[in-house]
Order: C-alpha cells, then structure tokens, then sequence
C-alpha cells in the first residue's frame, strides 16, 4: 500500500484546493505541472526542477512526461515528451532510478548530490550534481492495485514523480513533507486531464477524429442522425483470400498493417475520415460543403491514385522479400448519406447509411470485370471530365437503374490497368 503522507501545512492545503479545482479546467497538463511548481516554489519549497511521468492508452505512446525547470525564467511553462513504445529498454532508461524503483517497488528514492552524505550510486546523479543540483528526491504514486501490478512487471499504471533543488541544504524534511501532501492531489488532476486525452486518442485510433468528436460531444443516443453531403471511398485488396490460405494468420495480420499504413496515409492527408475498416478494405469520407464539391472530388481522386501507387510499390517490396503481394481496388462516389448511430440498444455503429454507400460497395466490385483499378460514379466523373473516361452503363445489384461507370484518364493515375 502506498503510505498516506503527513497532514498539510496550510499552504500545502490551499494548493491541494487549488489541483482539486484543476481538475475540471481543461488546460494542458505541461501547464498544469509548471503552475503547480511555481506554487510549490512561492509556498517556500526551493525546488529547481521537476518532472511527473504518466502512463497512458495509446496505440504507439507508452507515456508520457511533463517537465518544468526553473532556470528558464520564465512562468507557467512545462514541456511534454511523448515515449514510444519499444520492444528493448534502452541503457539509459535500464540506468535510471525510476526503473530502479519500479523494479523493486521502492515508492520513496531519496539522494543527497553534494556534501559528505553525497551517495551517487546512479550515473545520472552525477550528472544533475554538475549542473548544480544538490538533493534529489523520487516517488511513485498510485493505488494499491497499481502496486501490485508495477513490482509484477507492468507498466501501465502508477506515476513517478521527481524533484530537485540547487539549494545549498537540500530540501528539508518539512519540503519533503509538502512534496509528498501534494502529490495525491497533483496527480489525480493531471490523470482526470489524462483520462478525457486517453478517451479522445482511443476514439481516434478506433473511430476516426470526426466520429470520436462527436461521440465526446454526446451525440451518442441510438437515431441520432444528419443528412451529409460527401464523396465516398470504398477500397478492398485484391487477392486477400488466396493470401490468406498460404500464410499464417500472424503473417497476414503483418501483412494488413503494412497494406492499411500504405493505403490510408494518402486518404487521411487529404482530409478523408476513415468510418470503418471491412476485413481488407475500408470505408472513408470526404465531407464538403455547398460548392466544394469539385476540389473535395479532385483531393479523393488524387488520395486514391496515391494510394494505388503506393500499395504497387509495397506490393514490389513484398515480392522482393518472397511475400505475397497483394492489389488494390478503390471505387468513389458522390452522394447523399444519413451519418449517425445505428445499431442494437447494447451496439451501437456511428457510420454512413443510404444507398450511396451501396452503390459505391457494388462498384467497387467490379474493378476486376471491368479492368481497371479505380471505378468513379457519374456524380464524380462530372465534376471531373477532363480527368476521366467512360468504362460502360450497366445495371448494379440492388441499384434502381442503369449507372454510368468511369475511371480515370492513364494521365491521371499510372495505376489504372
């Protein structure tokens, strides 16, 4: 369990007050941290330096750190570093102290830097003492169950917390008395700011930015629902099922990544909004307004052509390295949807329903009949007729009446084939 620290002084009450409050603003927490050292500082506590490290939910962050030093001279400003995640530790990460102390569960590391009781039995203290430092102090801080799970080895919880001073004393037992009272405080408000981050990363690697907003707006009851103009891209790889009968399924989930990196950078430059992925495919948006329709048809032609380029040019690499390769089909279309949440009163499916997106799906499948890689509807061909060609008219499943099928000009894209 972690220990309760001594009862507050008033000064050390009147900031606990004051993180209690914080924890409703929504400023950033690098300012947080920095505001809340120069109160530390103005309550007589002569810390120099500081840093909070945070774990965190995201797909590629591991955690995250906000720094503040006093020597910058100037108020209220932190600094927030984002850290990767990696397989292998680097050496100065398996050096510090902090790992030292979450690999043991040490929740207090103290370290006079100077003087005869001076105990640099970590590299890098010797190197805060040649920037002046004088005494170091660390903690970690967290639940019970976060405890539990640090010394198991896990590090998705908990937060480490370190201070320094050039003082020529060192902190006093009374400043570390004040560090430690604030701490709980401190950090439940940067985690509060955390948590509302955490959600709105999650969201965005799961949903997109544009649903995740709305989703943290509240519009989340089951009906709710808007007519949206936009065009529509459908994508499917080509010969995803014959891979997928000659490789394992560590492989081509492998495979998917890299095929998805490849194809979705173009679309989400070019102001697309990924609303779900089909399996090998995926859907996407590019909503416009009144009279955008010409330059939003124009950037979702040119994110399709990008990404047909480059999936050809991974599907080489893949080749190269004896992997199968696989191709790319991309239908647009231009149409009116109803964009909103769908679904059972337990699931729940913000996405795009209306017969737009069934007929861009029924044209995407008939890239490979018809010969070409990228298949437009008439509504984009339209807006674009220097661009494009006609392939035929046809009738599609499920589609009343006959449509007329484009695709781009070889000027266009080199992809088409």
């Amino acid at each position: 369990m972690f220990a309760s620290p001594a009862i507050p002084d008033e000064k050390a009450t009147a900031l606990i007050q004051w993180l209690i409050y914080q924890a409703w603003e929504k400023a950033p927490n690098e300012e947080l941290v920095a505001a809340t050292a120069e109160r530390i500082v103005e309550a007589g506590v002569p810390l120099d330096r500081c840093r909070v490290a945070m774990y965190t939910l995201h797909p590629e962050i591991g955690s995250l750190m906000f720094d503040w030093d006093r020597a910058e001279n100037t108020a209220v400003t932190g600094h927030r570093h984002e850290i990767a995640y990696s397989r292998d530790e680097s050496e100065e990460w398996k050096a510090s102290p902090l790992r030292h102390m979450m690999a043991t569960g040490t929740l207090r590391l103290r370290r006079r830097l100077t003087g005869p009781g001076a105990e640099l039995d970590f590299t890098v203290f010797e190197e805060f003492r040649d920037e002046g430092f004088t005494d170091y102090y660390a903690c970690m801080f967290g639940g019970a169950e976060a405890l539990r799970l640090i010394r198991e080895g896990e590090r998705s919880c908990g937060a480490l917390l370190r201070w320094l001073t050039r003082h020529p004393d060192g902190f006093s037992e009374h400043d570390i008395a004040f560090i430690d009272s604030i701490v709980p405080a401190l950090t439940s408000a940067i985690q509060a700011h955390l948590d509302q981050e955490i959600a709105a990363n999650l969201l965005d690697a799961y949903v997109g930015p544009l649903v995740g907003g709305r989703i943290l707006k509240g519009e989340i009851r089951r009906g709710m629902a808007e007519s949206l103009d936009a065009v529509l891209m459908i994508a499917d790889l080509s010969d995803f099922t014959s891979v997928s009968d000659i490789v394992s399924k560590e492989e081509m989930v492998s495979a998917l990544n890299r095929y998805f990196d490849a194809m979705l950078a173009p679309v989400h430059a070019a102001g697309g909004q990924v609303l779900k992925f089909l399996g090998d495919g995926f859907l996407a948006i590019f909503p416009f307004e009144p009279g955008m329709q010409r330059e939003v048809a124009q950037k979702a032609l040119e994110a399709a052509t990008e990404a047909l380029t480059a999936v050809d040019a991974l599907a080489e690499t893949e080749a190269d390295l004896e992997r199968p390769a696989m191709g790319l089909n991309v239908a647009l279309h231009l149409g009116e949807v109803m964009f909103g949440n769908v679904g059972s009163r337990d699931r729940l499916d913000f996405t795009v329903i209306g017969p737009a997106v069934n007929e861009a799906s029924r044209m995407e499948s008939l890239c490979r009949s018809l010969g070409t890689d990228i298949i437009l509807s008439e509504s984009i061909a339209t807006l674009l007729p220097e661009q494009t060609r006609l392939l035929t008219r046809m009738d599609l499943r499920g589609v009343k009446g006959e449509r007329a099928l484009y695709a781009p000009l070889p000027a266009t894209t080199g992809a088409v084939r």
